[in-house]
């Protein structure tokens, strides 16, 4: 019941409409035992409703019998489901509907729809849940195989970074600003940076698949935003190039120490522009040598992007690895993670080298 005086007192009543059991009563209201105005308290009965009694009082008669005619031609139209609405509800449907008919959009699909996507099930998952679930999942990937460790452990890096920066809250209440200001207090470059946003938005749309947030908060920064963390497509560090001395340099020191396992390396780097982590994956029959058209395969469990590739190893690069005199197992051997970087150091420095650019050899090749 709207606008109900707390102390009343009723004078006359009347039925309107006509036959139709709607009541309209005239009530005096009272404070502090004096009149001070009179109003029409309209009642549609239960048996109209369905349910229990629905009251409204007004200031005037006519609104008051305006309310009661249009409440019994409702019930009339529609039954007793007239009276699952308010009067505002209706009020919004009636204002929806304009729209809904221009785009060709039922009123039920439109609720369908936004049941489903503006109250997701798991609305209420925390940040923490559900990078925990994701890690789960991408953990059991890697055990197959599916999943590479140095690309498992970087998410999980920096998933896990995320998850501890929002722990409790939940994933549906994080806005893009947050994240936006997580990433920039974190002072990395902007490559690093991409990478958070990367994994960040691998969590969302995990989460928007789970149906645990209706969308992603990424989806709401802006072009300035992402420049702001990300830097633009211009302007960016140059790579960097050997020389041809500084490329005959290396693969030289490399030949002088065998020991250190890397001439192989070197060459399929500099002729074919081989990644580091692709050389480390290669076996050695995977370089053909003695073929009228040399060529290196990089298979789908070696690539990147799980592309097959064939590269033409050049005159001057199959000269190099005919240097090598053990051309069987892996082109390099690694005894953990790291030992590739160090022995590579070392080949610098043999090599006399005071800094190194990352990817110099790959990059250099693209610009030979």
């Amino acid at each position: 019941m709207q606008g109900m005086a707390t102390n009343a007192v009723p004078l006359k009543s009347w039925e309107h409409p006509k036959k139709s059991g709607v009541m309209i009563r005239e009530v005096l209201n009272l404070h502090a035992g004096q009149a001070f105005d009179g109003s029409f308290l309209v009642t549609v009965p239960a048996k109209l409703t369905g349910g229990g009694r629905e009251r409204k009082q007004f200031k005037t008669r006519e609104l008051a019998e305006q309310w009661a005619e249009d409440q019994f031609k409702g019930y009339r139209k529609q039954g007793q489901d007239f009276f699952s609405l308010t009067d505002a509800e209706r009020r919004e449907v009636a204002a929806s509907m304009p729209l809904l008919r221009q785009a060709r959009i039922s009123f039920a699909d439109a609720i369908a729809f936004a049941v489903k996507h503006l109250r997701p099930e798991g609305q209420g998952m925390t940040v923490r849940q559900i990078v925990d679930e994701l890690i789960a999942s991408k953990s059991q990937r890697f055990d197959r195989g599916d999943l590479r460790e140095r690309s498992f452990q970087d998410f999980k890096h920096r998933a896990t970074a995320f998850a501890e920066a929002f722990e409790s809250r939940t994933a549906a209440g994080i806005t893009a600003e947050e994240i936006k200001g997580w990433v920039g207090k974190m002072g990395n470059g902007v490559r690093s940076n991409q990478n958070y946003l990367a994994v960040v938005g691998e969590v969302f749309k995990f989460a928007g698949q789970k149906r645990y947030v209706a969308f992603s908060p990424l989806d709401n920064l802006t072009d300035v935003d992402r420049k702001e963390l990300c830097g633009g497509h211009t302007g960016g560090k140059e790579p960097s190039i050997l020389t041809p001395d500084d490329a005959a340099r290396l693969l030289t020191a490399a030949a002088a120490n065998p020991k250190l396992g890397l001439l192989g390396a070197v060459a399929l780097a500099i002729f074919c522009g081989l990644r580091t982590e692709e050389i480390r994956r290669l076996g050695w029959d995977q370089v053909r040598l003695a073929e009228d058209h040399p060529v290196v395969t990089i298979g789908a469990k070696i690539a990147k992007k799980r592309r097959i590739r064939h590269v033409e190893i050049p005159a001057a690069g199959v000269q190099w690895l005919s240097l090598v005199t053990d051309r069987k197992g892996p082109v390099v051997q690694c005894v953990d993670r790291n030992d590739y970087q160090r022995r590579f150091r070392k080949l610098l420095k043999a090599a006399g080298f005071k800094t190194w650019g990352t990817n110099s050899m790959r990059h250099s090749f693209g610009t030979f």
